[in-house]
């Protein structure tokens, strides 16, 4: 006798609506940023999302991210021990924050949420020895 197979001893699971995990991540990660800018706002407490510690986040879902949040009018590069780029999403206050080696790949990927990153403020010791540095130009001038 042949083993007869029907629907009903099939398997089949419907999903509705389904997305790749990484955009079901990306839109959490979306409903993040929005409640550290509302902290920000009501706080001034910053917040930081380091995009590097989520390999679910995968291929999709980070292109996903970076289009989503878009590009504002504030970008800036620093080199220091290795390139960082910082880039101002379309939403003020939301930093897209990128540090690369020596070797230019990749170290860290933030997203930080301030008013202005905290990589672009001059220390204050900086800030110091500057003073020092521009007092001896000036008093190069009066002696000349």
């Amino acid at each position: 006798m042949a083993h007869l197979t029907t629907f009903a001893n099939i398997p089949i699971k419907v999903v509705c609506g389904a997305q790749p995990d990484g955009l079901a991540i990306t839109k959490t990660l979306l409903h993040e940023i929005h409640a550290l800018l509302k902290t920000l706002l009501e706080t001034g407490q910053k917040g930081t999302l380091d995009l590097r510690a989520l390999p679910a986040l995968g291929e999709d879902g980070y292109q996903f991210l970076k289009e989503q949040l878009g590009l504002g009018e504030i970008s800036a590069r620093l080199q220091s021990f290795g390139r960082s780029e910082i880039q101002e999403t379309a939403y003020s206050g939301i930093w897209w924050v990128t540090h690369y080696n020596q070797d230019d790949a990749i170290l860290t990927e933030i997203i930080e949420v301030d008013f202005l990153p905290e990589i672009l403020k001059s220390p204050k010791e900086d800030a110091v020895l500057s003073q020092t540095r521009l007092e001896k130009l000036l008093n190069g001038f009066t002696q000349k």
